[in-house]
């Protein structure tokens, strides 16, 4: 028995050896390959050209490295060609969503993605890129091209009528946020522990109104990286951070919070609720400070949505206080200006409707509007 299994592992090593033998006489061959060669050259010049942010240049000269590429069914299997091949179909890729040519983009991702003999590290940096592709479109349908998914391009976004209606239809049909939001995953798949990719997957749950999912997913940045980078300025996570009693390290998150809603004032506030809050605030000559930071919470990063100097008080809207995981950050925050005896109203989610009545019957006990 203990000479059988003496046998098997002699023969197990045995035929490593050989495996590796042939492998390396493979990789001899292939590196011989005089169409390889040429092919390793021209993929050269184009990593060059894009370098210089010459894509179209550089996609021609990619697509010329295809053409000589020296493709056989084995030769994919083996590490070698896999990895060329990975690269230049990569490359393409991000050349092309320089070019704001995403549908090309993922189309090339998708392409990396089914060569097989890939190291993960490669495979999560595909993922993460189609993932940001699809953002980027969603973007380009709704005029917003800040934030930090945004690609340096060449020239400013300019997508024309026709390419504007195609993206139109592949939201309409699959769901951007959705596809983005299913490739993180697939990078969390493959690395449990890549803080950007919980990250981005919890703002992609954010922008689709899955409260509870994004905000497990926040915890999981946190579990991963306390001091993570809120490079989307999302209010829901500062919220998170806040109830954790983590401080933010970076100011980027106290500054560049996402404000796309224009008030009267001339204010830009994080949702259509706020502006009406801040319209409401101006309409009745009530001066006020938004997003302010204050020195009394027991938090440095505690900021009140709406502070009225003349009436010195504070007034927050909690957008949702439907979703059981967020009431927990709510009462925290309250409980924040009752510990610290601050005078503060606050609407929520049904008092969007008609947030005008509810700040006049909230604050008819303060003043005569």
């Amino acid at each position: 028995m203990v000479i059988k299994k003496i046998k098997e592992a002699i023969e197990k090593i045995r035929q490593r050896i050989a495996n590796e033998t042939d492998e390396q006489n493979r990789l001899m061959s292939y590196r011989e390959s005089e169409q390889m060669q040429k092919a390793e050259q021209i993929k050269k010049e184009a990593d060059r050209l894009a370098h210089l942010k010459q894509y179209k240049s550089a996609i021609e000269e990619y697509n010329k490295a295809l053409e000589i590429y020296p493709i056989n069914e084995t030769e994919q299997m083996f590490k070698k060609p896999a990895e060329f091949l990975f690269k230049v179909y990569y490359n393409i890729a991000a050349s092309y969503s320089f070019l704001n040519k995403f549908t090309e983009a993922i189309d090339y991702f998708d392409k990396a993605l089914k060569i097989e003999n890939i190291d993960d590290e490669n495979i999560v940096k595909a993922w993460m890129s189609k993932g940001n592709c699809y953002y980027k479109i969603k973007q380009l349908i709704k005029g917003d091209t800040e934030g930090a998914y945004r690609i340096r391009m060449e020239s400013e976004f300019d997508v024309d009528e026709k390419t504007s209606e195609t993206f139109q239809k592949i939201d309409e049909k699959e769901g951007l946020l959705k596809l983005a939001c299913e490739c993180f995953t697939k990078t969390i798949e493959l690395e449990r522990h890549n803080a950007d990719a919980w990250y981005k997957k919890g703002h992609m749950e954010f922008l689709m109104g899955h409260v509870k999912d994004a905000m497990l997913s926040f915890d999981r940045v946190f579990e991963i990286q306390k001091d993570y980078e809120n490079k989307e300025g999302i209010g829901l996570f500062e919220d998170i951070r806040m109830e954790k009693g983590i401080k933010a390290e970076h100011s980027i998150i106290l500054d560049t919070e996402i404000k796309k809603f224009k008030t009267k004032t001339g204010h830009y506030v994080s949702n259509k609720a706020e502006k009406m809050i801040a319209d409401f605030l101006f309409e009745n000559n009530l001066v006020f400070q938004y997003n302010m930071a204050v020195s009394w919470a027991d938090n440095d990063d505690f900021k009140a949505n709406f502070f009225i100097p003349k009436l010195e008080m504070y007034l927050e809207h909690f957008k949702f206080d439907k979703v059981k995981d967020y009431q927990k950050l709510m009462k925290l925050k309250i409980k924040q200006y009752e510990k610290n005896k601050k005078k503060m109203v606050y609407t929520t989610s049904e008092d969007e409707g008609n947030i005008e009545e509810s700040l006049k019957i909230k604050l008819k006990p303060y003043i005569v509007l």
